[in-house]
C-alpha cells in the first residue's frame, strides 16, 4: 500500500494503529507553535494591501452594493474550494508542495515547480508596495505633511494637486517611459533595503520566527483599521462616501466584466495557487479540522475587504465635503493609497497621527503577505537532501538577496512602470493555469473519492457533496472561463501602463489628466510573455518527460503514486 493511499480504505485495526503512531516515527517537520499562530499567519498571508486599495475601488466601479453579490458567489464557488483543497493537501501529506504533486503523480510534479516559480516572481516585485508605504510612513511625521505644500509656490501644477505632484515628481521622480530608466531614487532604494532586512529578520528561523511575528503583524493592522473606522465615520461627509460605495446598481450585474473582476479579486486576495497555503497546512498536525480553518480564514479575508472599504470611502466622503473632489474621482492601487487618501487625511485634525497610522497599517499588511510567499520559495526546497545540508539561515539569506537584486530596477525613475510590468504579467495568468491544474489533478487523476476519504481521516467527517461538485466541475470550469477571457482580452488589447506626462503649468488640469495609458513596448511584451510562460511550461515539459521515460524504458512505476 502506498504512502498516500487513503486511510479510509484500511481496516479498522490499522486505523487505530495509525492513530497511535508516535510523532518521532514520522519524517521530522517544523510545526507551528500552536494553532493560533497558523490562523494568524494564514490571515496575514491572505489579507494584504489589495483589501484596502483594490477591493473598495472595484466595488465602487462595479455597482457598489450590487458588487457584493458576484463577490460572494465567486468566494463560494471559486476561492473557498481551492483554499480548502490546498490546506487539506498540505496537512494530509505533511510535505512541501514540490513533493506533494510528485507523490500524487510524478508526471504532475510540474505543478509544484510552477508554484515555486510564481512565488519567486511575486516576491521579486510585491515588496515595492511595502517600500512605498515605509517611505510615506516616514514622511507622515513631517509638519506640515509634505504632500500638502509645494517647495515652489509658483508651480501651478503642484498647487493644483500637491499630493499627485509629490507622488510622481518628488517621490518617484517618474521618467517619461519604461525605456527611460533614469537614476536610482535614493529614498526608494533606502526603504527597499530596510524592508528586505526586516523581512530576513522575521523569516530566517522559519515558522518559529514568522509564526511569532504574526502575533503582531497580523493583529495590529486591525487595531489601526478599527481606529481609522471610528475616526472616519465621525467625519463630515462620511455617510455620503459610504453611500457611494454601497448604493447598488443592479444593472451592472449584466456586465460580464463585473463578474470577472469579482472572480479575479477573490482568487488573488486569498493567495491560492502560490503553494504557500499547502506549505502552511503541512506544518499542522495531521488530525486537524482544515475545513473549519479554511472557512474561518476566507471569511475573515473577505470581511476585512468590506470593512476596509467603509474606512476608505468614509474618508473620501470627507474629502468631497472639504475640497469638493467627488468620491468617485479615484483610481485603484497606488492612486488611492498615495494620492486620494493622503489628500483627505491632510484635512483632518491631527493629520500626522492618522497618516502615520494608515501607512504603518499598510506596511504590516504588505510584509505579512510577503512572509508567506517567501516561505513558499524556501520551505519546499528543505524537503530535499541537497538543501537540507544548507542551514536555514543561509538559505533564507541567499533567497532574500536574490529577490532584493531582482527588484532593483524598480528603484529607478522608471520603477513604477517596471512594477506595473511585473504586476500585469508575472502572477495573474500563471495562477489561473495552476488553479485549473490543481483541481483537475486532485479530482480526476488522483481520484476525488480518495481525497475525500483522506479528509474524513483528518477531520472525522466527509466533505459535503457541494465541495466535491466544486472541485470536480464548477471551480475548474469557472477558472477556465476566466483564463480564456483574460487571454482573449490580452490578445485584443495589449497590456498598457500609465505614463506620467505632467501638466502644463500655464494650464493646470486635474491630476487624473497627468497620465496617459500607452502599450508596453515590444521588448516589454516579450518579457511579459516569458513571465507568464515560466511557471506554466514546467507542467507539460515534466509530464512529457515522464511519459517518454515510461514508453522508452517501460518504467511502470513512473506513473504510480510515490
Amino acid at each position: 500500500m502506498s504512502a498516500y493511499e487513503p486511510i479510509a480504505l484500511e481496516t479498522k485495526a490499522k486505523l487505530e494503529r495509525q492513530d497511535t503512531h508516535k510523532e518521532e516515527d514520522r519524517e521530522p517537520r517544523e510545526r507551528w507553535g500552536n494553532h493560533i499562530e497558523f490562523i494568524l499567519a494564514s490571515v496575514g498571508l491572505a489579507v494584504g494591501t489589495g483589501n484596502v486599495w483594490r477591493f473598495p475601488y472595484l466595488a465602487q466601479k462595479n455597482g457598489g452594493g450590487a458588487f457584493l453579490l458576484p463577490y460572494a458567489v465567486m468566494l463560494l464557488v471559486e476561492g473557498l474550494p481551492l483554499f480548502y483543497l490546498e490546506l487539506a493537501l498540505g496537512q494530509r501529506l505533511q510535505k512541501g508542495f514540490l513533493k506533494i504533486w510528485s507523490n500524487i503523480r510524478p508526471y504532475m510534479s510540474g505543478i509544484g515547480v510552477g508554484q515555486i516559480i510564481v512565488s519567486f516572481q511575486m516576491t521579486a516585485y510585491f515588496p515595492m508596495v511595502m517600500t512605498w508605504c515605509m517611505y510615506y510612513f516616514y514622511l507622515s511625521f513631517s509638519d506640515p505633511l509634505p504632500w500638502t505644500k509645494c517647495e515652489d509656490e509658483t508651480d501651478m501644477c503642484c498647487r493644483n494637486d500637491s499630493a499627485a505632484y509629490m507622488w510622481f515628481e518628488t517621490n518617484l521622480r517618474s521618467s517619461s517611459s519604461i525605456e527611460e530608466t533614469g537614476e536610482i531614487v535614493p529614498a526608494i532604494i533606502g526603504c527597499w533595503l530596510v524592508g528586505w532586512v526586516l523581512t530576513y529578520v522575521c523569516l530566517f528561523k522559519g515558522i518559529q520566527s514568522s509564526g511569532k511575528a504574526a502575533y503582531f503583524t497580523a493583529t495590529f493592522p486591525y487595531v489601526v483599521l478599527i481606529a481609522l473606522f471610528i475616526r472616519g465615520v465621525t467625519l463630515e461627509g462620511a455617510g455620503n462616501g459610504i453611500k457611494v460605495l454601497f448604493t447598488p446598481d443592479f444593472g451592472k450585474l449584466l456586465d460580464p466584466i463585473v463578474w470577472m473582476d469579482a472572480a479575479g479579486q477573490i482568487f488573488y486576495s486569498l493567495s491560492v495557487g502560490f503553494g504557500a497555503l499547502i506549505l502552511f497546512g503541512s506544518y499542522n498536525p495531521v488530525k486537524n479540522n482544515c475545513s473549519r480553518d479554511a472557512a474561518i480564514i476566507a471569511f475573515i479575508n473577505c470581511g476585512t475587504s468590506v470593512f476596509a472599504g467603509i474606512v476608505v470611502y468614509s474618508v473620501l466622503g470627507f474629502r468631497e465635503a472639504t475640497l469638493g473632489i467627488p468620491v468617485t474621482d479615484v483610481q485603484g492601487g497606488p492612486g488611492l493609497a498615495f494620492i486620494a487618501y493622503p489628500t483627505a487625511v491632510a484635512q483632518m485634525p491631527l493629520p500626522q497621527l492618522w497618516a502615520a497610522a494608515f501607512f504603518f497599517m499598510m506596511v504590516l499588511l504588505a510584509i505579512d503577505s510577503e512572509f508567506g510567499t517567501i516561505e513558499a520559495c524556501i520551505g519546499p526546497l528543505q524537503d530535499y537532501p541537497f538543501f537540507q545540508r544548507i542551514r536555514r539561515e543561509i538559505l533564507c539569506l541567499i533567497v532574500c538577496v536574490i529577490l532584493c537584486l531582482l527588484g532593483l530596477p524598480m528603484c529607478t525613475q522608471s520603477g513604477i512602470y517596471v512594477f506595473v510590468l511585473w504586476d500585469t504579467f508575472s502572477v495573474a495568468l500563471p495562477l489561473l493555469f495552476i488553479g485549473i491544474a490543481e483541481c483537475v489533478v486532485v479530482a480526476w487523476f488522483y481520484d476525488l473519492e480518495k481525497f475525500c476519504e483522506d479528509i474524513e481521516y483528518m477531520t472525522g467527517s466527509q466533505p459535503h457533496f457541494y465541495w466535491k461538485i466544486c472541485w470536480k466541475f464548477i471551480s475548474p470550469a469557472l477558472i477556465s472561463i476566466i483564463l480564456v477571457a483574460s487571454l482573449v482580452k490580452q490578445c485584443l488589447h495589449p497590456a498598457e501602463y500609465s505614463v506620467y506626462k505632467g501638466c502644463d503649468p500655464l494650464n493646470p488640469t486635474a491630476a487624473k489628466d497627468w497620465t496617459e495609458d500607452v502599450p508596453f513596448p515590444w521588448w516589454a511584451q516579450i518579457i511579459g510573455a516569458i513571465m507568464v510562460m515560466l511557471p506554466v511550461l514546467p507542467m507539460p515539459i515534466i509530464a512529457a518527460w515522464h511519459f517518454t521515460k515510461q514508453i522508452l524504458y517501460r518504467d511502470d512505476n513512473s506513473a504510480s503514486i510515490a
